[in-house]
């Protein structure tokens, strides 16, 4: 490897598809030559290290994947101890950690080791939903965290200003030391997709030339809310319109899969949901819908929801997504609460898809969403570090 490589050591959890991973992902394949990405992955050891969906792709690209247990597992010392090891072994010149709420420890590990400069990249706008002891713990521990982070990291970026401010006190949300970093898309793969592969994944749907494909693509998860769209759509579903519900992601909450599954029986829909699952050609699903439903409760940024407009969607979002998602196609439709008729109404005046790909190219570089452009700014960001 070139000495004059600027070498970073991502710290994330396993590399599946997920936002952050994605927009990591995006910035490797964007980022120049002379930077060169390993990955620390933290990991359960109840459950051991698992493979994830990017890790062929990230050694096929010469990085290393290492592999810690993760900081409760291992405690506070022996995690230490573990980070320096490998710190040891890739001698890096950066550690970028995305882990949100568990930053603290791992940064505090970073400068243990000696790494000079360590950047905490805060994810989402961390809210605790659960049962009030769930809740106490994560805020506690929160506060841990946030005070690690205080004294071990130098650097502090966010998709929002939201997330900043969620993870990082205010007095390190400086001009010089805090950044807010567009989560962006990959146009190209949105807007090159094969109208072949397309049309196969809808006729796979087993669907009719004027069935509205509805879609959600995401974890199955609980926050994400797509249970709700059940409930919207037993309302849609009285008005006699052809439609499907189409849904991708991994079901990291089995029991919730299961719960929603159960709800379109209760409303006998269930003919009319598909699920696909994992999928590793995203853009493909997304260019199948004809609109993206985003009933999500709370997204510290959304991704999704410029992906979806990407593919010239029409979508409708609850207000758990920033107002930032929103790149002024006239595309996206706000609501303020979760009333299954509201959403129904607002189902049915959407507008048709926008196949215009130039004026959506332009509207999405113009607010920095395109990760070429926003590769190029990390990499600037990333030299400033070093220099």
């Amino acid at each position: 490897m070139s000495k004059n490589k600027i070498k970073v050591l991502q710290i994330t959890g396993v590399m599946n598809r997920g936002g952050a991973e994605v927009m990591l992902m995006d910035i490797y394949r964007n980022i120049s030559k002379d930077v060169h990405f390993d990955f620390l992955v933290n990991y359960k050891t109840k459950k051991g290290v698992q493979k994830g969906d990017f890790d062929d792709e990230i050694l096929s690209k010469g990085g290393r994947i290492e592999h810690i247990g993760s900081q409760w597992d291992l405690g506070f010392f022996k995690y230490i101890n573990e980070f320096k090891k490998v710190v040891q072994k890739v001698n890096p010149d950066i550690v970028h950690i995305h882990m949100n709420a568990k930053s603290g420890v791992i940064a505090f590990a970073a400068k243990k080791a000696g790494i000079k400069q360590i950047i905490i990249h805060s994810h989402a706008d961390l809210k605790f939903r659960g049962s009030l002891l769930s809740r106490l713990v994560g805020t506690l521990e929160l506060i841990i965290q946030k005070h690690l982070i205080a004294i071990s990291a130098n650097h502090f970026w966010g998709c929002s200003q939201e997330a900043n401010e969620s993870l990082f006190y205010k007095r390190l949300l400086t001009s010089k030391k805090s950044a807010i970093i567009n989560n962006a898309v990959d146009l190209a793969s949105y807007q090159n997709v094969s109208k072949k592969k397309v049309e196969q994944l809808r006729a796979s749907y087993g669907i009719n030339k004027d069935t509205i494909v509805l879609g959600n693509v995401g974890r199955v998860v609980k926050h994400k809310n797509v249970s709700f769209i059940m409930d919207a759509l037993d309302k849609f579903n009285k008005e006699n319109i052809d439609y499907v519900f189409v849904f991708a992601g991994r079901d990291e909450q089995p029991d919730y899969l299961e719960e929603i599954l159960n709800k379109a029986k209760q409303y006998k829909i269930e003919d009319k949901i598909k699920y696909l699952g994992v999928r590793d050609d995203i853009p493909v699903v997304m260019n199948s819908f004809d609109c993206f439903l985003g009933p999500a409760l709370k997204e510290g940024f959304g991704l999704v929801a410029v992906e979806a407009q990407a593919a010239g969607l029409p979508s409708v979002l609850f207000t758990g997504f920033p107002k930032t998602v929103d790149m002024n196609l006239n595309l996206v439709t706000f609501l303020n609460d979760l009333d299954a008729a509201e959403w129904a109404k607002a189902i049915k005046l959407l507008p048709k898809k926008n196949n215009d790909l130039t004026l959506i190219k332009e509207a999405i570089i113009s607010k920095g969403f395109d990760s070429v452009s926003n590769t190029k700014g990390i990499e600037k960001r990333y030299n400033l570090l070093i220099k």
